[in-house]
């Protein structure tokens, strides 16, 4: 040890009134305080054979060693030996001022040194305990901002594979697009395109092995599909009208009068259409001719002769849809003329019901 810290350690071991010259005394070398360096060396010599790990073999303590030389250390050196001599002279006044006081004036002289004691103990353990406190809070900020920077590098990641999705999914439209308007200028006849925007059971049952029946029942169960949208737009469109015709309060009064009869030309309605559908159902699709080609000679247009397998399906399916779509406008005429008679008859009935 050197410096500061042997100076330090010579202060600590003068107020716990520690005899270094008692410490480093043995029974061949004696030393106080008058005692000459040599003699000090000389002291340190001796006591360390007790203790040193050559010599003392299994007996050897590390700690009685260590003091030892800390002894010797603080004697030689001309600053620590001074503090040393000043520490041990004010605990020697402090003795010898309260041997010369009463028993009981020592008694509270005591009292007070053990309280000012226990005071310093509670001070460094509060202090301690602050540091733990200050040191666990440090920790916990540290493992919340860990995890808070764990979530937006997440979110980061999400976003930038949602970013990715959108771009691949725009960029497949892009090709789709493409792909259509390349084979419209191509001289395609549009039935490809037909083709990929049906379902993939009716493609199936168009291009199949040519069985006539499953091909029907695939467009039976189509044209059920979309009389079945076409009945829940006709149901949002009626609540839509009543909803309108509801906002009068009046009005409202005369639809309640005559909501029987409305009521009852709505089934009367639904039980026609209900009964046209089932009959074009029952009805079996026509077989559409198919068409005679000339195998032996290509087109004048210089195009590649299709098969006819694949043109009689794409005319086939085309005629269908057509045939649909024309039936589909057809009943939207119709229900639109029903609905605007429904509302002629209402509105007669409700200037009736006004006028008398």
């Amino acid at each position: 040890m050197q410096g500061e810290e042997l100076i330090k350690y010579a202060s600590d071991a003068a107020s716990r009134g520690d005899d270094l010259f008692t410490l480093l005394t043995s029974d061949t070398a004696p030393i106080d305080a008058t005692s000459t360096e040599a003699d000090i060396r000389r002291a340190f010599r001796r006591k360390a054979l007790t203790a040193h790990p050559d010599k003392a073999g299994d007996a050897y303590d590390p700690l009685l060693y260590e003091r030892l030389e800390r002894a010797r250390d603080v004697l030689l050196n001309a600053e620590a030996r001074a503090a040393y001599d000043n520490g041990m002279r004010a605990i020697l006044q402090k003795k010898a001022t309260l041997d010369a006081m009463s028993a009981k004036r020592r008694r509270l002289v005591e009292e007070l040194h053990e309280r000012e004691e226990a005071a310093k103990r509670q001070k460094m353990d509060e202090a301690k305990g602050k540091q733990a406190v200050a040191a666990e809070v440090e920790a916990m900020a540290r493992k919340g901002r860990a995890k808070l920077e764990e979530r937006r590098r997440l979110m980061r990641e999400a976003d930038e594979r949602e970013q990715k999705a959108a771009m691949a999914a725009g960029t497949a439209e892009k090709e789709r697009q493409k792909k259509q308007e390349e084979n419209v200028q191509m001289g395609g006849t549009g039935t490809e395109q037909n083709q990929a925007e049906v379902p993939p059971a009716a493609a199936d049952g168009a291009n199949g092995d040519g069985n006539g029946d499953d091909y029907d029942s695939k467009i039976a169960e189509l044209e059920r599909k979309l009389e079945e949208k076409r009945q829940r737009k006709a149901e949002k469109e009626r609540k839509r009208a009543d909803k309108k015709a509801g906002k009068d309060s009046e009005k409202d009064k005369d639809n309640q009068d005559k909501s029987p009869f409305t009521s009852s030309i709505s089934n009367a309605t639904q039980k026609e259409e209900s009964k046209a559908d089932e009959n074009k159902a029952a009805q079996p699709p026509q077989p559409s001719p198919a068409p005679t080609t000339d195998t032996g000679a290509a087109p004048a247009t210089g195009e590649p002769a299709k098969s006819t397998a694949a043109v009689a399906a794409g005319g086939s399916f085309a005629a269908t849809m057509a045939r649909l779509k024309a039936a589909q406008a057809k009943r939207d005429e119709e229900r639109r003329k029903r609905e605007e008679a429904e509302v002629a008859a209402a509105q007669a009935q409700a200037g009736q019901a006004q006028s008398s």
